[in-house]
Protein backbone atom coordinates (compact mmCIF):
# COMPACT_ATOMS: atom_id res chain seq x y z
CA UNK A 1 0.00 0.00 0.00
CA UNK A 2 2.78 2.13 0.68
CA UNK A 3 4.15 1.97 -2.45
CA UNK A 4 0.94 2.13 -4.57
CA UNK A 5 0.64 6.23 -2.32
CA UNK A 6 4.50 6.43 -3.31
CA UNK A 7 3.93 5.95 -7.18
CA UNK A 8 0.75 7.74 -7.18
CA UNK A 9 2.48 10.64 -5.28
CA UNK A 10 5.02 10.64 -7.81
CA UNK A 11 2.60 10.49 -10.55
CA UNK A 12 0.98 13.85 -9.30
CA UNK A 13 4.32 15.72 -8.71
CA UNK A 14 5.19 14.76 -12.57
CA UNK A 15 2.21 16.07 -14.15
CA UNK A 16 2.16 19.23 -11.70
CA UNK A 17 6.02 19.67 -13.32
CA UNK A 18 4.77 18.73 -17.07
CA UNK A 19 2.23 21.85 -16.11
CA UNK A 20 4.26 24.51 -14.73
CA UNK A 21 6.74 23.33 -17.69
CA UNK A 22 3.94 24.25 -20.10
CA UNK A 23 3.50 27.73 -18.44
CA UNK A 24 6.88 28.36 -18.35
CA UNK A 25 7.53 26.96 -21.80
CA UNK A 26 4.10 29.51 -23.13
CA UNK A 27 5.94 32.39 -20.77
CA UNK A 28 9.31 32.07 -23.06
CA UNK A 29 11.28 30.87 -19.91
CA UNK A 30 12.80 27.68 -21.87
CA UNK A 31 15.25 27.22 -19.37
CA UNK A 32 13.06 26.97 -16.52
CA UNK A 33 10.53 24.80 -18.83
CA UNK A 34 13.45 22.20 -19.44
CA UNK A 35 14.08 21.96 -15.70
CA UNK A 36 10.50 21.29 -15.00
CA UNK A 37 10.09 18.87 -17.97
CA UNK A 38 13.22 17.01 -16.79
CA UNK A 39 12.10 16.69 -13.02
CA UNK A 40 8.60 15.07 -14.26
CA UNK A 41 11.29 12.83 -16.38
CA UNK A 42 12.70 11.73 -12.82
CA UNK A 43 9.86 11.46 -10.73
CA UNK A 44 7.60 9.25 -13.32
CA UNK A 45 9.24 8.96 -16.39
CA UNK A 46 6.74 10.71 -18.42
CA UNK A 47 6.78 10.36 -21.99
CA UNK A 48 4.90 13.40 -22.17
CA UNK A 49 8.38 14.93 -20.70
CA UNK A 50 9.79 13.77 -23.48
CA UNK A 51 7.60 14.40 -26.26
CA UNK A 52 8.17 18.14 -24.51
CA UNK A 53 11.77 18.13 -24.26
CA UNK A 54 11.97 17.42 -28.02
CA UNK A 55 9.99 20.13 -28.72
CA UNK A 56 11.20 22.27 -26.68
CA UNK A 57 15.43 21.48 -27.51
CA UNK A 58 14.09 21.89 -31.08
CA UNK A 59 13.03 25.43 -30.35
CA UNK A 60 16.13 26.25 -29.12
CA UNK A 61 17.70 25.04 -32.53
CA UNK A 62 19.55 22.27 -30.37
CA UNK A 63 18.93 19.16 -33.22
CA UNK A 64 20.87 16.56 -31.51
CA UNK A 65 19.09 16.80 -28.26
CA UNK A 66 15.80 17.19 -29.70
CA UNK A 67 16.24 13.87 -31.83
CA UNK A 68 17.96 11.89 -28.77
CA UNK A 69 14.68 12.83 -26.79
CA UNK A 70 12.61 12.08 -29.77
CA UNK A 71 14.38 8.73 -30.70
CA UNK A 72 13.93 7.74 -27.24
CA UNK A 73 10.01 8.82 -26.87
CA UNK A 74 9.39 6.41 -30.51
CA UNK A 75 11.72 3.45 -29.47
CA UNK A 76 9.35 3.64 -26.49
CA UNK A 77 5.91 3.56 -28.21
CA UNK A 78 6.04 4.20 -31.95
CA UNK A 79 2.38 5.67 -31.69
CA UNK A 80 4.53 8.77 -31.30
CA UNK A 81 6.34 8.60 -34.66
CA UNK A 82 4.33 11.60 -35.66
CA UNK A 83 4.38 13.96 -33.16
CA UNK A 84 7.90 12.98 -33.56
CA UNK A 85 7.78 13.72 -37.27
CA UNK A 86 5.64 17.33 -36.53
CA UNK A 87 8.22 18.41 -33.84
CA UNK A 88 11.44 17.29 -36.12
CA UNK A 89 9.77 18.93 -39.14
CA UNK A 90 9.25 22.22 -36.91
CA UNK A 91 12.81 22.25 -36.26
CA UNK A 92 14.17 21.84 -40.44
CA UNK A 93 11.33 24.79 -41.08
CA UNK A 94 13.26 27.12 -37.79
CA UNK A 95 16.99 25.72 -39.22
CA UNK A 96 15.89 26.64 -43.44
CA UNK A 97 14.98 29.73 -42.11
CA UNK A 98 17.75 30.84 -40.48
CA UNK A 99 19.80 29.46 -43.58
CA UNK A 100 21.30 26.19 -41.74
CA UNK A 101 20.68 23.54 -44.11
CA UNK A 102 22.72 21.34 -42.32
CA UNK A 103 21.00 21.50 -39.17
CA UNK A 104 17.82 20.66 -41.31
CA UNK A 105 19.17 18.14 -42.57
CA UNK A 106 20.32 16.59 -39.14
CA UNK A 107 16.43 16.92 -38.32
CA UNK A 108 14.94 15.34 -41.00
CA UNK A 109 16.96 12.38 -41.10
CA UNK A 110 14.97 10.56 -39.25
CA UNK A 111 12.27 10.94 -40.97
CA UNK A 112 14.20 9.84 -44.48
CA UNK A 113 15.05 6.65 -42.52
CA UNK A 114 11.38 6.08 -42.35
CA UNK A 115 10.87 7.20 -46.35
CA UNK A 116 10.19 10.29 -48.03
CA UNK A 117 6.38 9.93 -47.34
CA UNK A 118 7.21 11.61 -43.57
CA UNK A 119 8.86 14.76 -45.11
CA UNK A 120 6.16 17.29 -45.62
CA UNK A 121 6.03 18.63 -49.04
CA UNK A 122 6.71 22.35 -48.18
CA UNK A 123 10.08 20.74 -46.78
CA UNK A 124 11.15 18.32 -49.06
CA UNK A 125 12.62 20.62 -52.46
CA UNK A 126 14.89 22.25 -49.82
CA UNK A 127 16.38 18.98 -48.28
CA UNK A 128 16.52 17.60 -51.68
CA UNK A 129 18.80 20.68 -53.00
CA UNK A 130 19.99 20.11 -49.67
CA UNK A 131 21.77 16.78 -50.79
CA UNK A 132 22.28 17.88 -54.50
CA UNK A 133 24.46 21.10 -53.42
CA UNK A 134 26.37 18.16 -51.17
CA UNK A 135 26.80 16.26 -54.68
CA UNK A 136 24.84 13.28 -52.32
CA UNK A 137 22.78 12.35 -55.12
CA UNK A 138 21.62 8.86 -53.81
CA UNK A 139 19.90 10.79 -50.85
CA UNK A 140 18.48 13.58 -53.49
CA UNK A 141 17.35 11.71 -56.27
CA UNK A 142 14.01 10.47 -54.00
CA UNK A 143 13.14 13.76 -52.84
CA UNK A 144 12.96 15.35 -56.10
CA UNK A 145 10.78 12.13 -57.57
CA UNK A 146 8.36 13.00 -54.71
CA UNK A 147 8.27 16.75 -55.80
CA UNK A 148 7.46 15.44 -59.29
CA UNK A 149 4.94 13.27 -58.61
CA UNK A 150 3.60 15.50 -55.36
CA UNK A 151 3.14 19.02 -57.97
CA UNK A 152 1.21 19.87 -60.76
CA UNK A 153 3.48 22.26 -61.53
CA UNK A 154 7.51 22.75 -60.68
CA UNK A 155 10.10 25.43 -61.73
CA UNK A 156 12.17 24.14 -64.84
CA UNK A 157 15.58 23.89 -62.61
CA UNK A 158 13.88 21.09 -60.50
CA UNK A 159 13.75 19.12 -64.18
CA UNK A 160 17.59 20.06 -64.37
CA UNK A 161 18.42 18.78 -60.99
CA UNK A 162 16.19 15.54 -61.39
CA UNK A 163 18.48 14.91 -64.23
CA UNK A 164 21.68 15.40 -62.35
CA UNK A 165 20.97 13.25 -60.21
CA UNK A 166 20.31 10.73 -62.47
CA UNK A 167 23.05 10.90 -64.76
CA UNK A 168 25.28 11.61 -61.42
CA UNK A 169 24.00 7.44 -60.35
CA UNK A 170 24.76 6.29 -63.43
CA UNK A 171 21.09 6.12 -65.06
CA UNK A 172 21.52 8.34 -67.94
CA UNK A 173 18.46 6.83 -69.90
CA UNK A 174 16.16 8.07 -66.87
CA UNK A 175 18.11 11.01 -66.88
CA UNK A 176 17.12 12.03 -70.89
CA UNK A 177 13.45 12.61 -70.15
CA UNK A 178 14.00 15.21 -67.56
CA UNK A 179 17.05 17.26 -69.11
CA UNK A 180 14.18 17.31 -72.00
CA UNK A 181 11.70 18.58 -69.67
CA UNK A 182 13.75 21.42 -68.51
CA UNK A 183 14.81 22.18 -72.21
CA UNK A 184 11.41 22.59 -72.80
CA UNK A 185 10.60 25.01 -70.23
CA UNK A 186 13.65 26.93 -68.99
CA UNK A 187 13.99 30.38 -70.76
CA UNK A 188 16.84 30.29 -73.46
CA UNK A 189 18.94 32.35 -71.19
CA UNK A 190 18.73 30.34 -67.53
CA UNK A 191 22.15 29.80 -66.57
CA UNK A 192 21.90 26.01 -66.63
CA UNK A 193 20.73 25.64 -69.91
CA UNK A 194 24.36 25.25 -71.95
CA UNK A 195 24.87 22.92 -69.55
CA UNK A 196 21.78 21.00 -69.75
CA UNK A 197 22.32 20.24 -73.79
CA UNK A 198 25.67 19.17 -73.26
CA UNK A 199 24.34 16.58 -70.78
CA UNK A 200 21.63 15.56 -72.87
CA UNK A 201 23.57 14.89 -75.59
CA UNK A 202 26.24 13.08 -73.79
CA UNK A 203 23.26 10.51 -72.51
CA UNK A 204 22.07 10.25 -75.96
CA UNK A 205 24.96 9.07 -77.20
CA UNK A 206 25.45 6.93 -74.11
CA UNK A 207 21.78 5.63 -74.21
CA UNK A 208 22.46 4.78 -78.36
CA UNK A 209 25.08 2.70 -77.72
CA UNK A 210 23.61 1.11 -75.27
CA UNK A 211 20.38 0.33 -77.37
CA UNK A 212 22.71 -0.76 -80.43
CA UNK A 213 24.34 -3.28 -77.77
CA UNK A 214 21.25 -4.87 -76.87
CA UNK A 215 19.56 -5.53 -80.05
CA UNK A 216 17.33 -2.54 -80.33
CA UNK A 217 18.98 -0.48 -83.42
CA UNK A 218 15.79 1.68 -84.46
CA UNK A 219 15.91 2.95 -81.04
CA UNK A 220 19.16 3.66 -80.93
CA UNK A 221 19.34 5.28 -84.33
CA UNK A 222 16.72 7.51 -83.34
CA UNK A 223 18.49 8.73 -80.08
CA UNK A 224 21.64 9.30 -82.43
CA UNK A 225 19.22 11.50 -84.65
CA UNK A 226 18.30 13.33 -81.50
CA UNK A 227 22.10 14.30 -80.64
CA UNK A 228 22.69 15.13 -83.81
CA UNK A 229 19.94 17.69 -84.16
CA UNK A 230 20.88 18.89 -80.70
CA UNK A 231 24.68 19.86 -82.29
CA UNK A 232 26.04 19.25 -78.63
CA UNK A 233 28.60 18.03 -77.15
CA UNK A 234 30.59 19.06 -80.58
CA UNK A 235 33.03 16.90 -79.96
CA UNK A 236 30.91 13.63 -80.11
CA UNK A 237 28.86 14.86 -83.31
CA UNK A 238 31.67 13.01 -85.63
CA UNK A 239 31.00 9.63 -83.40
CA UNK A 240 27.34 10.39 -83.59
CA UNK A 241 26.97 10.60 -87.24
CA UNK A 242 29.24 7.88 -87.59
CA UNK A 243 26.98 5.36 -85.00
CA UNK A 244 24.23 6.30 -87.23
CA UNK A 245 25.44 5.77 -90.44
CA UNK A 246 26.37 1.89 -89.33
CA UNK A 247 22.75 1.98 -87.55
CA UNK A 248 21.25 3.20 -90.74
CA UNK A 249 23.23 0.36 -92.73
CA UNK A 250 22.16 -2.35 -90.38
CA UNK A 251 18.59 -1.33 -91.09
CA UNK A 252 19.38 -1.31 -94.91
CA UNK A 253 18.55 2.61 -95.22
CA UNK A 254 21.84 2.71 -97.38
CA UNK A 255 21.38 6.74 -98.65
CA UNK A 256 20.96 7.58 -94.89
CA UNK A 257 23.97 5.92 -94.00
CA UNK A 258 26.13 7.15 -96.42
CA UNK A 259 24.92 10.67 -95.99
CA UNK A 260 26.04 9.96 -92.31
CA UNK A 261 29.57 8.71 -92.82
CA UNK A 262 29.93 11.36 -95.30
CA UNK A 263 28.94 13.99 -92.63
CA UNK A 264 31.48 12.24 -90.61
CA UNK A 265 34.15 13.10 -93.10
CA UNK A 266 32.84 16.55 -93.10
CA UNK A 267 33.94 17.34 -89.67
CA UNK A 268 37.06 16.35 -90.04
CA UNK A 269 38.54 18.23 -92.67
CA UNK A 270 42.14 17.92 -91.92
CA UNK A 271 40.95 13.80 -92.38
CA UNK A 272 42.83 12.30 -89.76
CA UNK A 273 42.10 9.99 -86.77
CA UNK A 274 40.29 6.45 -87.26
CA UNK A 275 36.54 7.08 -87.51
CA UNK A 276 37.72 9.23 -90.45
CA UNK A 277 39.25 6.12 -92.01
CA UNK A 278 36.31 3.62 -91.36
CA UNK A 279 33.65 5.92 -92.26
CA UNK A 280 35.82 6.15 -96.27
CA UNK A 281 35.73 2.69 -95.77
CA UNK A 282 31.92 2.15 -95.73
CA UNK A 283 31.51 5.55 -98.02
CA UNK A 284 33.49 3.03 -100.52
CA UNK A 285 31.49 0.01 -99.51
CA UNK A 286 28.11 1.73 -100.24
CA UNK A 287 29.11 3.00 -103.84
CA UNK A 288 31.17 -0.06 -104.76
CA UNK A 289 30.30 -2.72 -102.82
CA UNK A 290 34.08 -3.02 -101.34
CA UNK A 291 35.82 -1.57 -98.47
Amino acid sequence: MLTLLWLAGCSDEASDAIERGDRLFGAGRLDAAIAEYKFALRQDDDERALLRLGALYGTRGDIETSRRYYAELVARDSAYRFQAAAGLSASARRAFERGSSESAARALEPLMELGTGLVPRDLTLPLARHHWADNEFEEALPLYLKVLADSVDVEPAVYYETARAFQELGACREAITHYERYLEQASRRAPQRAEAEWSLGSCLYEAAEESWQNGRPAEAKEQAARLIALGVPRTLQDRANFLYGELALALGERDEALRAFEEVLRLNPSRTGPLVERADARIREIRFGFE
